[in-house]
């Protein structure tokens, strides 16, 4: 009762009329019952109650303004404009009556009724803060210079309005790109009420930031953020200034400190996951945009999600996100697009044409689900399902080489319309004369026709602009084989095994049958030579580990090799400079001193001694030289025998080296290519005492021509 009392104390005055005292009480009960609905939020019983106070009480202004506004927040327009009118025959000389009237027809569009309806409020009450606002809003982007002229008669009548009057007139300067003198009149503004500066400093900032003077804006955000410290959106705002203007370390801290104050504040996840994209931790960026309140609702922000997982080595963590993304989404194109590039890469090729088949449904024109769709289907060797996909890409974009020429080798390698396949293969080159792919698939097409010769020259001409492609060599191994070129098909499968092609490898198993020892160990110098020699330089960060007299050594250092046979182990300390090394160069052997548990200085050098020796001589490329060589069988092993090595053969390269006469070896093992060259990252050395490894997860390399 006492709620009610308070209430009931609580409606103005103006809720009666000077009717009789039973229509005025119903009407009070009516319009009371109506602010409680209101407060609860049920506007429409709420307006009903006002019209049923009005139906008791008609001559109330008060209540037919009340009513007014409730139907223009229920955007009821008709009923809004009623009861305006009927405020407005009520009560004709009150301001507020036109006032009710002007937003009824400003919520409706009808900007010219609006505008005479703000004027007849001004007329009425010249003094009125809230008409001239709205009028000057309302003409400002049709008419600023009458909004200007309107705004400064009132400043000069109404001097006490000047600070919100001011910031009108800024908004108008800086509409019309007079930043300065925006800028003026907001810091009078502010200095005239501060209290209530904010809204001031917000407009004072955003007209720094249109005029370029960042530094400015953000100080001026700031400043409200120190009294609104929940405006998340201008603290993102003010972080991506910073990142704008180059500071990233402060957008960082912003945006960390606004994740841990709202731990689902998308801008943060979405600027945090960019920058730990940046800096290359994929895991880290996908932690961020799990996190985001965006997420549920944006298949955009799942398909950014699924990348990041792909990066970060999460294939089926990404496939995961991408299906559930798919059960929400079902007709997004480009979830199903990415997650049939997901199906292939796990090998799952059906699906993924299945999932590509979708996508072509909804959208035909996408060329890029049909070249993964017809790859795919020629990848399951599904070739008359596969063509026609292709064809299609080349019906609708005659000049796709890739297209061309990926139809054309796929029918070559399985010797169909060979004819036709040349000639797709030739349109290609005839619109990328320098691909030498594209002359690796034309010698291959040759081939196929029987015309082996026309085949070695471009297939020789591919491979020397691709030395690395496995499947280049093999064709011309096979090629080399049918003009009768055994040596040079030996050495060409070769160098596809080398390059990771087993099977080139059990092609030259067989075809060395019928070589002579002498000429298969001089093919394979040959070839080591060529895969394996004519280092100039490597070098890189790298650890010695391994054991001396029984005793553990470790130490990372920079690792140089320097033909023919410089080595030099170094410890870099600040500013570059060398704080211990070993050496091995024309002049000798010399190390810093290098302690180790139980032996004595001299042991340790002599060890390191023997292992960068025979490192050097393994690296030199001196074991490959031209000179005598055979070959010699043993259990499970091929050697390649020089007059000063002995060298172990291992899927077509030298897996150890022994330097005659000195009883060391040097194993070889975790090959990095480049191009066909091959460069070992791990070198271990057994001697007679000592076992010492060099690992270089990052090699450099640079070769002699």
């Amino acid at each position: 009762m006492n709620l009610l009392l308070a209430l009931l104390l609580a409606v103005p005055a103006a809720a009666s009329s000077s009717s009789g005292s039973g229509a005025s009480a119903g009407a009070q009960q009516e319009y009371l019952r109506g602010t409680l609905l209101e407060r609860r939020g049920a506007y429409a019983e709420a307006l009903e109650a006002y019209e049923k106070a009005l139906a008791l009480d008609p001559g109330s202004a008060f209540l037919a303004g009340e009513a007014a506004d409730l139907a223009l927040e229920l955007e009821d327009w008709s009923r809004a404009e009623r009861w305006a009118r009927r405020r407005l025959e009520l009560a004709p000389t009150d301001g507020k009556s036109a006032m009710i009237l002007a937003r009824v027809f400003w919520s409706r569009g009808q900007e010219d009724e609006a505008v005479k309806e703000f004027e007849a409020a001004l007329k009425l009450d010249a003094a009125s803060i809230d008409a001239i606002m709205a009028l000057t809003e309302l003409i400002a982007p049709k008419d600023p210079k009458r909004a200007r002229a309107m705004l400064e008669r009132f400043l000069a009548a109404n001097p006490e309005h000047a600070a919100k009057v001011l910031h009108e007139l800024a908004k108008l300067d800086a509409q019309e790109s007079r930043y300065a003198a925006a800028v003026e009149k907001l810091r009078r503004a502010i200095s005239l009420d501060e209290g209530e500066s904010d809204p001031v400093r917000l407009t004072l900032g955003q007209v720094f930031e249109i005029s370029h003077d960042t530094a400015a804006a953000v100080a001026e955000y700031r400043k409200v953020m120190t009294s609104i410290p929940d405006d998340y959106e201008l603290w993102a705002h003010v972080a991506e200034l910073e990142a704008a203007r180059g500071d990233a370390a402060a957008a960082r801290a912003e945006f960390l400190s606004l994740k841990e104050k709202r731990p689902d504040d998308a801008s943060a996840a979405a600027w945090l996951a960019s920058d730990a994209e940046r800096a290359g931790d994929f895991a880290k960026a996908a932690g961020y945009l799990k996190d985001s309140s965006a997420l549920k609702d944006d298949p955009t922000l799942h398909l950014r999600l699924g990348y990041y997982q792909l990066q970060s080595g999460g294939v089926r963590e990404a496939m995961r996100t991408l299906k559930e993304a798919r059960k929400r989404w079902p007709k997004d194109d480009r979830i199903a697009y990415y997650l049939a590039l997901g199906h292939d890469d796990l090998g799952e090729r059906a699906e993924a044409a299945a999932l590509l088949r979708e996508v072509l449904a909804l959208k035909p024109d996408d060329r890029d689900a049909r070249w993964q769709l017809a790859t795919i289907l020629e990848k399951m060797d599904k070739m008359a399902e596969a063509e026609p996909e292709f064809r299609a890409l080349i019906a609708s974009k005659p000049d796709d080489a890739p297209a061309l020429n990926y139809l054309g080798y796929a029918l070559a390698d399985r010797g169909l319309k060979l004819t036709e396949a040349e000639g797709l293969i030739r349109g290609a080159l005839a619109l990328e004369p320098g691909n030498a792919a594209y002359r690796d698939s034309l010698g291959w097409a040759l081939f196929k026709q029987g015309r082996s010769t026309e085949a070695v020259v471009e297939l020789q001409a591919s491979a020397r602009a691709i030395a690395d492609d496995e499947s280049l060599w093999d064709h011309l191994g096979a090629a080399h084989q049918a003009v009768g070129d055994a040596e040079s098909a030996w050495l060409a499968w070769r160098l596809a095994q080398s390059l990771g092609g087993a099977k080139a490898g059990e092609k030259a198993e067989a075809l060395q049958k019928g070589l002579s020892d002498e000429a298969l160990a001089e093919l394979w110098r040959r070839h080591l030579e060529a895969v394996q020699g004519g280092v100039k330089k490597t070098s890189g960060l790298c650890e010695l580990k391994g054991r001396i007299a029984g005793r553990p050594v470790s130490r990372q250092a920079l690792f140089t090799f320097r033909a023919p046979r410089e080595v030099s182990f170094e410890l870099l300390g600040p500013m570059f400079s060398t704080v211990w090394r070993a050496r091995l160069d024309a002049r000798g052997f010399s190390m810093d001193p290098f302690p180790v548990e139980g032996l004595d200085q001299g042991r340790v050098e002599e060890a390191a001694q023997g292992a960068f020796a025979a490192i050097a001589a393994a690296l030199s490329g001196d074991a490959f030289a031209p000179g005598p060589a055979r070959i010699e069988r043993g259990w499970g092993r091929t050697s390649l025998m020089r007059p000063a090595w002995r060298i172990d053969l291992e899927d077509g390269l030298a897996r150890s080296i022994s330097p005659a006469g000195n009883g060391v070896t040097v194993s070889l093992s975790d090959f990095m290519r480049a191009r066909a060259r091959q460069v070992p990252r791990i070198m271990e050395t057994k001697g007679r005492f000592w076992e010492l490894a060099i690992s270089c997860p990052e090699p450099k390399a640079e070769f002699n021509p």
